[in-house]
This record gives C-alpha cells, sequence and structure tokens, in this order.
C-alpha cells in the first residue's frame, strides 16, 4: 500500500478552540486527511489568562480520526507578547507559541513532507517561514485575511514598510499561495509581482450542514427571527443591525410582535460595552454554542445577518456568509463595496445596505421580513451559490496544490538520501 504524503498543517487557533479560524481549520485538516498525512501544529488551549479562549469540545469530537494532532502550549511571557501587540510593536500576540513550536522543531517536524500554513495568525506565517528556511520543505500559504492591508489600517499606517518588508519576504518563499478572494489575489500579485499561477482564490469552507436543519429552514411561522452568530468587534460592529431594529421599532412598535432579533456569540469586552445595552425588547442574547448546536439555530432563522465596518475590510468574505448559504437563509448585511457584497448581490441571496447605513439597514430588514416572495426566490438562489462555494470544490483546489507540492517533497528526500549515502561512504 502505497504511503500518504505527509503534510504538516499549521493552524494556531484549532479545535477545542471555539468558532472562527478554528471552524474552517479542523474542516480543512479533516478533508485533507482523506488523501494526505496530516498533522496539525496548532495552540494547546488553557483557561484563563488576558484573553480569554471560547471552548468547542463538538469540534473536537468530529476531528478525523486519522489526524495526527501537536497541541503546544505557548511560552509564559507574562501578557508582554498581548502589551506588545496592542502598542503596534508585535504583529501578533501568539507569538510566544511560535518560539514553542520552534523549541520543539526537530520532534515536530521529523519527515520530510510539505507545510500548509494558514493566515490568521501571523504567528502560523512565521512558524512556516522558518521550517522552510531550516528544513527546506515545500511551502503553502493560505491566506484567509489580508495581512498587510489590515494591519497597517489606522494609526498603524506608519509601520507599513516594516509590515510590507516581513510579508514580501514570508510570500516570496512560499512555492504556491492561495487567498479568499480574485480582489485580495490581483492585490498579492501586484504587491510582489508574482507569477499569476503562484496564487490561487479559495474560498472560505464550512461544516456540511445536517439535512435535518436544512428541512427545519423552511419552516414558516408567524414571528420571524434575524439572527446573527458570531465574533463582535470592531471589524463587524454588528450592533449596527440592533440600531436598525430600533428605527423600525421606533415606527411601528407592532414589528416587536413581528420581528425578533437573536445574538449568538462569546461575551467579549466589545459586546460588554457597545452592544449588551442595546439589547431591547425585541432583542435576544444566546450566549456561545457549540458548533452543532449553533448549525441547528442557523438553519432555523428566517434571515442571517453579518456585516463588515468599513472599506479596510472590502477583500474580506466572512464565515458567516458561506454559513448562511450553506444552510439556505436569506441573508440582510451592512457592508462596504467589496467581495462579500459582490457575493450576496450577484447570486441575488439577499439584500445589502452600506457599511454603517442605520436607515438603509432598517429599509432592508423591512423588504425582507414583508415580503414571503423575496425570501422564497433568495432560498431558491442559494442552490446556484451553494454549487459555486461547495467545500468539495475548495478542498480540491488544495489537494491539486498539495499534490504538485508533494513532487518537490520528493525530490528532497531523495536528495537527502543520497547525501547520507555519500557521506556513509566517505566514512567507510
Amino acid at each position: 500500500m502505497d504511503l500518504k504524503h505527509k503534510v504538516y498543517f499549521i493552524a494556531c487557533c484549532f479545535p477545542p478552540f471555539g468558532r472562527g479560524n478554528a471552524i474552517t481549520n479542523s474542516c480543512v485538516a479533516n478533508s485533507l486527511t482523506e488523501d494526505f498525512d496530516v498533522e496539525v501544529v496548532c495552540m494547546q488551549r488553557e483557561e484563563g489568562g488576558l484573553i480569554a479562549y471560547q471552548e468547542d469540545r463538538s469540534l473536537e469530537e468530529a476531528l478525523h480520526p486519522d489526524l495526527v494532532v501537536h497541541r503546544v502550549k505557548a511560552a509564559n511571557w507574562r501578557g508582554l507578547n498581548i502589551v506588545l501587540y496592542a502598542l503596534g510593536i508585535l504583529p501578533c500576540y501568539y507569538l510566544n507559541w511560535a518560539w514553542s513550536v520552534w523549541r520543539r522543531r526537530d520532534e515536530i517536524f521529523s519527515q520530510t513532507g510539505t507545510v500548509f500554513v494558514v493566515y490568521p495568525v501571523f504567528s502560523d506565517l512565521l512558524v512556516g517561514y522558518c521550517v522552510r528556511r531550516r528544513y527546506g520543505f515545500p511551502l503553502l500559504i493560505d491566506f484567509r485575511d489580508d495581512f498587510s492591508g489590515v494591519m497597517t489600517s489606522g494609526w498603524r499606517k506608519i509601520l507599513q514598510p516594516f509590515y510590507r518588508f516581513v510579508e514580501g519576504k514570508i510570500v516570496k518563499s512560499a512555492d504556491r499561495i492561495s487567498v479568499t478572494t480574485e480582489a485580495l489575489r490581483r492585490d498579492l500579485l501586484r504587491r510582489y509581482s508574482l507569477p499569476k499561477d503562484k496564487v490561487e482564490v479559495v474560498f472560505n469552507i464550512v461544516p456540511p450542514m445536517p439535512v435535518a436543519a436544512v428541512v427545519r429552514a423552511n419552516r414558516s411561522v408567524a414571528m420571524l427571527r434575524v439572527i446573527y452568530a458570531g465574533a463582535m468587534s470592531r471589524v463587524q460592529k454588528p450592533e449596527v443591525l440592533l440600531k436598525a431594529y430600533a428605527q423600525l421599532l421606533a415606527e411601528d412598535s407592532a414589528w416587536e410582535e413581528r420581528l425578533r432579533v437573536d445574538f449568538y456569540g462569546p461575551e467579549s469586552p466589545y459586546f460588554s460595552v457597545k452592544i449588551r445595552k442595546m439589547l431591547t425588547a425585541g432583542c435576544h442574547f444566546g450566549g456561545f454554542k457549540d458548533q452543532n448546536e449553533m448549525a441547528q439555530i442557523v438553519a432555523g432563522a428566517d434571515i442571517g445577518f453579518f456585516s463588515l465596518s468599513d472599506a479596510t475590510y472590502a477583500y474580506a468574505t466572512p464565515t458567516k456568509l458561506f454559513d448562511y448559504i450553506a444552510a439556505g437563509v436569506p441573508i440582510v448585511a451592512s457592508l462596504p463595496e467589496g467581495a462579500s457584497r459582490e457575493i450576496v448581490e450577484g447570486y441575488e441571496i439577499g439584500l445589502v445596505a452600506d457599511a454603517g447605513d442605520v436607515e438603509g439597514l432598517a429599509n432592508c430588514l423591512r423588504r425582507m421580513a414583508e415580503s414571503d416572495e423575496l425570501r422564497s426566490r433568495c432560498r431558491a438562489n442559494m442552490g446556484r451559490a451553494q454549487d459555486d462555494f461547495c467545500s468539495k470544490k475548495q478542498i480540491a483546489k488544495w489537494g491539486k496544490m498539495l499534490s504538485y507540492l508533494e513532487l518537490k517533497s520528493v525530490e528532497l528526500a531523495s536528495e537527502t538520501v543520497s547525501e547520507q549515502r555519500e557521506i556513509a561512504s566517505e566514512t567507510i
């Protein structure tokens, strides 16, 4: 029986970390394990500390049985890494974890293989770059986010030359690169004068939606539910939904009986300061739920909401967008011009207001809630989007890139064996 090619999947955030990157990372690792010998290098989750990490055991239980996971404990820097990140001196607050991985490099990267690195976080990029330099393994980098574009927004723009230099070194060391959108692909190609075949678009992937949940999504009830399920921070500013709902109530108090707003996610500092006070009558906060339960809740919604706060994130396609597509839930969104807006409007699967436009979002909510025909049409249009963005097609793109890099890895292994034989013969 042929041995599968070794792939080192470097993803700091991995189950039992809950939500965010951990969901996508676990989907990728699970799927690739069907065709490759995958070893995940991630961070060991710890309780407490300056950053609270949500736990989702359902994600861990769903991992492929053949998947090997190295959970590396982050070095104790007594919060200095977080302080330096907040000051803009460090590009990532997981560098203490990257340091721990590097100290164990010979133990973890003991066999020849391909390194597959995901961003975020920057520490993943750093580990992959160092392993590439140290062992010469082929390197595939996946950008689920725009590193230098986001890191140099706002006051950090003064650090742009530094971040571009670091990003350039890492990007040019990669043998293949995948990105979430065509806009980000064009950006990287232009920014670093890369060959066109080096960068490919691979859309976000999400876990398969339970069949029972999809069936329930088509139910008909008098009270409609609009849901927001995800991170709550200045990147999303999801409170714009609550402001729009408040405007509907101000115009007609009967909306409280026709439309309910449900928020799900971790109780972050941003939630406590910006959002909790806006949860008035007709609004509900369900907290953090595990992936299995959340899939059922999303599929049971009548309208799915997501948002991006400004043009800095125009390139982004949040996982929530693909959750709603997979569940067939009509979308109402608050977005800048960019990739996510193009998908929602291009496939005609929802309505979009400009980022931060409360009145425009209120009008979108009103139209979607009042029209059964519009919601049915959006659900019907989901079929084409589901086919184009299905996880199987995206995984196949990564599989093709890894298979190409496997040839490089085999050549490297052959060269290593030849060198060892030469050394042995000289010794004799």
